[in-house]
């Protein structure tokens, strides 16, 4: 619930099966990457191929919020109701931080932070943090 500046979470007053918030940003991420490579030279570009190669990667990335959802399943009376609403939320425009990964190949494990907080004006910052595997497309 958005209360002026600030969002509260509050106690859904009927028995909820699902409760989803979807924040969708679009980031420009930017990393240093250590590892071994192999130097492919030709007459119009440079290469270095890394393929089969230990690499970490150590970085930043930056960008905005273009999209936030909630959606609500609850029974009611019997009936089964969906609640899907698209607003703001009180959710920050620009979303930036910290991020790393270390990996062989094509494959590596990621970790980001991020700096910038989840909701606005908020008592408590939020941060949210991000764990994964990565696929580097060639």
């Amino acid at each position: 619930m958005q209360q002026g500046n600030q969002t509260a979470l509050e106690r859904f007053p009927e028995h909820l099966k699902k409760a989803k918030l979807t924040i969708t940003n679009l980031v420009f991420p930017l990393h240093l990457e250590f590892g071994p490579s192999r130097k492919l030279d030709r007459a119009d570009r440079i290469r270095y191929i890394n393929n089969n190669k230990f690499k970490i990667g150590i970085g930043g990335y930056g960008g905005f919020n273009i999209g936030t959802r909630q959606k609500l399943k609850y029974q009611l009376n019997g009936q089964n109701h969906k609640d899907k609403q698209k607003q703001s939320f009180n959710t920050s425009n620009l979303v930036y931080g910290l991020s790393s990964y270390i990996g062989f190949g094509d494959t590596a494990l990621y970790v980001k932070y991020d700096l910038s907080p989840i909701f606005k004006d908020q008592i408590t910052d939020q941060h949210n943090i991000s764990v994964g595997i990565r696929f580097d497309i060639d």
